[in-house]
């Protein structure tokens, strides 16, 4: 089941964990969607994407029926799981059960996967420009510090995602965010050649998990704009005027 040409991001300090920022290589799926489409939210054969799911289940050795995607909006809401429930409208998770698998779904969007030193905890967040402007990382932040959890044994992985020198910005875009947190400006850059405004997301995450004490950070450097034959990227679909695209499946196991 297209195992054959799979490919998929592992984080360096979540080696001991067993985890995958999975690629859009090595699924069923077709045309728009080829190959490993995980989002039910595209207009993909539902049959293809549940075939796509388990394909990550058995590379990663986790049941199927344990792995939980939110039902992401781009908010800034952070839910703690239950085993009862199936269903989260939010765009992070924190889990302290090994029956539950965590899943983040993206398309330029920035999955992270996270996870405690002692093997307490995992998270998953969606991070798009509207969950950062609307602070989804201070929220991640204090709610695993109300469940006493010390910040200093967590570690965040950041995926692929959309990068500096794909994700061209407007001046108002810019502005909005220099008004909430003035530091944000450094992540805006003046590209010459393009004679654009482009806007650094996963630098700004890190600065903002450094400033909320988050020491322990990985940062994937792959661009899913520019490595389009690999991921899958909502904004490059909209450049080709390509009606729908597919989602990238991000996961970790609770072990």
């Amino acid at each position: 089941m297209g195992l054959n040409n799979m490919f998929f991001v592992k984080s360096k300090n979540l080696n001991k964990i067993k985890h995958g920022f999975f690629s859009k290589l090595g699924g069923v799926s077709k045309g728009n969607y080829s190959s490993l489409n995980c989002g039910y939210s595209s207009n993909d054969n539902k049959e293809n994407i549940e075939i796509n799911r388990k394909i990550i289940a058995n590379k990663l050795n986790f049941k199927i029926h344990s792995l939980i995607i939110p039902n992401q909006y781009h908010s800034n809401k952070i839910l703690l799981t239950n085993h009862k429930l199936n269903k989260y409208k939010c765009d992070g998770l924190i889990n302290f059960s090994n029956k539950i698998t965590l899943g983040i779904l993206t398309a330029d969007c920035c999955p992270i996967l996270v996870a405690h030193k002692r093997n307490l905890l995992t998270g998953c967040i969606h991070v798009g420009w509207k969950g950062l402007y609307n602070l989804i990382l201070e929220n991640f932040v204090n709610k695993i510090e109300s469940l006493k959890v010390k910040k200093n044994d967590v570690l965040f992985a950041l995926g692929p995602s959309i990068g500096r020198k794909s994700y061209q910005v407007s001046e108002q875009f810019r502005d909005n965010f220099i008004k909430k947190e003035n530091f944000a400006l450094d992540f805006f850059y003046y590209d010459k050649i393009n004679s654009g405004l482009y806007f650094d997301l996963k630098g700004l995450i890190f600065k903002k998990l450094k400033i909320l004490g988050i020491n322990n950070i990985w940062i994937s450097k792959l661009d899913t704009y520019c490595e389009h034959e690999r991921f899958f990227s909502y904004r490059y679909s909209c450049h080709k005027n390509k009606k729908d695209y597919g989602r990238m499946l991000s996961v970790i196991v609770k072990n």
